[in-house]
């Protein structure tokens, strides 16, 4: 029972292991401080199991629909979210100095999309 626990927690942290934190600041498109940063976190709830899986194997993919995302629909289907089936899609975030965090951090759900490796 102990190996089966063990193995479905390291089976869970691989599916949600952090993004490596960029190089480039989405903001001013120059190097990026790792000391300047920022966690982007949105909520994506879900209409069905399906949904959130496929959300789940890969949530990069669907960065549009992150960005999108409205409470209450899901972002894949655009039918009614069920209670229960959401994800939380979590990344840190560098920038070149405090002027373009405060800017990230003031929309975040628009510059999101810029961050690249």
């Amino acid at each position: 029972m102990t190996r089966i626990l063990a193995a479905l927690v390291l089976t869970a942290s691989a599916a949600f292991a952090a993004e490596p934190l960029n190089t480039k600041c989405p903001i001013t498109h120059e190097a990026a401080n790792p000391a300047i940063k920022s966690t982007y976190s949105k909520t994506i709830e879900f209409c069905c199991g399906k949904c959130k899986a496929q959300f789940d194997a890969s949530p990069k993919a669907y960065m549009p629909a992150i960005q999108k995302a409205r409470k209450g629909q899901c972002p894949l289907s655009n039918k009614s979210s069920v209670a229960g089936k959401s994800s939380v899609y979590t990344r840190e975030v560098a920038f070149k100095d405090a002027a373009a965090k405060a800017k990230f951090d003031s929309s975040p759900d628009i510059y999101i999309s810029q961050v690249k490796q």
